[in-house]
């Protein structure tokens, strides 16, 4: 929830940890000594099993609310406070007792950088298909720095987690582990009635969007430009992940109708219809839709196969994630 208060691209950002975080930084919560959790909720989506979260490491633990504090995770050192004053006060103790954190963990920093350059985020191209990861990069390379990303719940969501390189505090908006299908629309229309100067983007599925998709006839009514990206492969994608991965895939009530057509709802409904089937249309189709006046949908097909890795099975521990077909990385350590 806390994407983008440090830049995604920058040097020592090691991305989000959990259920669907990155290798290095799951890797780095379980291998630390000492954990430094800022503002942090410890949801189950973070911590996965919480009996082996960070189990070698100190935990100092800054929140303003103390019902969080200790709640989940047991930690060693909670500071109750306001950021603006307790993180500058930790900052300036540290330099005043000269230690020269650089040095002393030079050694750890590069077994960490070593990590995330060894498994960055990323998909395989898969042929006759746009991946997630083309459309997403595709999107963010074509948005300003201080546009606001919204997201609905399900694979999307975490591929936009993934790949959507946030730089600004505040620009990406998810319900978070909430579970909310239905959230990215109405949510979008808020941001962009709140900050009508700034382009405001939503990822959602197929799935999400038909939960709330009359209120694209609020959108156009009200002349509220935003951009809607569709991800659409007829299921609802992360009920299909888990039931292939843990249920012998044996498949219930995770099948969408195919006959839908989603930019003619649109157009119904008096928002502009876009449709990309395949990978020559992307960079065309999506320059046009997002320089389009008014609000616009965008109905990308991609296959009903992606999944979202890594993935930390339910009951494990971060360093036992799946990262790609049957093999989970908590094997070879």
């Amino acid at each position: 929830m806390g994407k983008g208060a440090v830049p995604d691209d920058g040097p020592l950002h090691l991305g989000m940890g959990g259920m669907h975080g990155s290798y290095v930084s799951n890797m780095a919560i379980s291998t630390c000594d000492l954990l430094i959790a800022v503002g942090v909720r410890f949801d189950e989506r973070l911590t996965s099993n919480a009996d082996h979260f960070a189990p070698q490491a100190k935990i100092i633990h800054f929140e303003i609310d103390d019902v969080e504090i200790d709640k989940i995770i047991d930690i060693d050192l909670g500071i109750k406070g306001d950021l603006r004053w307790s993180l500058p006060a930790f900052v300036n103790k540290v330099g005043a007792a000269g230690f020269d954190y650089k040095q002393q963990y030079a050694a750890w920093l590069h077994q960490v950088m070593a990590m995330k350059q060894a498994h960055p985020f990323s998909m395989p191209p898969r042929p006759g298909y746009i991946t997630p990861q083309e459309l997403i990069e595709a999107v963010r390379d074509m948005t300003e720095d201080d546009a606001i990303v919204v997201t609905d719940v399900g694979q999307h969501q975490m591929w936009a987690a993934q790949f959507y390189c946030t730089r600004r505090p505040r620009c990406f908006i998810t319900s978070g582990g909430l579970g909310t299908m239905g959230y990215g629309l109405p949510a979008a229309m808020g941001a962009k009635v709140a900050r009508p100067d700034t382009q405001v983007v939503v990822f959602t599925g197929d799935g999400s969007i038909m939960m709330n998709c009359q209120e694209l006839s609020t959108v156009a009514e009200h002349h509220i430009n935003v951009k809607i990206i569709v991800l659409h492969n007829n299921t609802l994608g992360m009920i299909v992940q888990l039931q292939n991965f843990f249920y012998d895939s044996h498949y219930s009530q995770c099948y969408l109708n195919k006959k839908k057509n989603l930019p003619q709802l649109a157009e119904s409904m008096g928002v502009k219809g876009f449709r990309i089937d395949t990978r020559d249309q992307l960079q065309s189709v999506l320059r046009h839709a997002l320089a389009y006046e008014g609000p616009a949908l965008v109905d990308v097909r991609i296959s009903g196969e992606e999944r979202v890795y890594p993935t930390v099975p339910g009951g494990k521990a971060l360093n036992e994630m799946i990262l790609g077909g049957d093999a989970a990385c908590g094997d070879s350590i």
